[in-house]
């Protein structure tokens, strides 16, 4: 391996997996389709639904590294672990936030209302990074994407159910049914990425000091 990421091999290793974020990208899309320029409805499918599956990718690439029998032996190869781990989480986040600009730019042509390219694109690019961390960290704590996708279920679920008041200090969703203002954004953009951070640090510190595995 000489020391680099082989990313084709890992998209290959997520199987059926690697494609899930694009069929919701497209769902999405049509969703907005037919809900042709009631924003009341789009935004908060897109809130609810796109930044959530930021995880998802954060979880199946590390399927083949801690779970497949003989995984430990990745470990012995002339990689550093920084790579294995935050690098490879990292560049598929750019994947999917360049999913998210196509997305964005498609429904936007047909809304004749208003502009959401760029107010959306701060709030689902931050909220994803929330989940993209939030997916990491799971998946190096339990070790299975099986817990780690009960956990992503778990916090969206109550988060939404309660409106955010379940657990408000990690709450990142504005349950908006508007474009905000790009000067309203800054606040909780600026929480999803302090929270997102923290979350990705743990989860690389916590990726580092992997030694077993189940």
């Amino acid at each position: 391996m000489k020391g680099r990421l082989n990313l084709v091999f890992d998209w290959k290793a997520m199987g059926v997996n690697a494609y899930i974020p694009f069929i919701v990208v497209l769902v999405l899309i049509s969703y907005s389709k037919m809900k042709q320029d009631a924003l009341t409805h789009i935004i908060p499918a897109l809130e609810l639904t796109f930044p959530v599956f930021a995880a998802w990718w954060s979880i199946f690439l590390f399927q083949d590294v801690v779970e497949e029998p003989g995984s430990e032996t990745l470990f012995s190869y002339p990689i550093k672990r920084w790579k294995l781990g935050l690098a490879r989480v990292g560049f598929f986040f750019i994947i999917y936030m360049i999913l998210m600009l196509i997305m964005l730019f498609i429904i936007d042509q047909w809304l004749v209302t208003e502009e959401i390219l760029l107010p959306l694109a701060i709030q689902l690019g931050t909220q994803s990074f929330f989940f993209a961390g939030v997916g990491f960290l799971s998946m190096v704590l339990f070790l299975k994407s099986g817990w780690a996708l009960v956990i992503l279920v778990v916090y969206t679920s109550t988060q939404v159910l309660t409106r955010g008041t379940l657990i408000p200090i990690v709450n990142i969703f504005i349950f908006n049914q508007g474009v905000l203002p790009i000067s309203d954004l800054w606040g909780p953009a600026l929480f999803s990425v302090l929270m997102g951070t923290i979350f990705w640090a743990l989860a690389h510190m916590l990726f580092l000091k992997i030694r077993h595995f189940v």
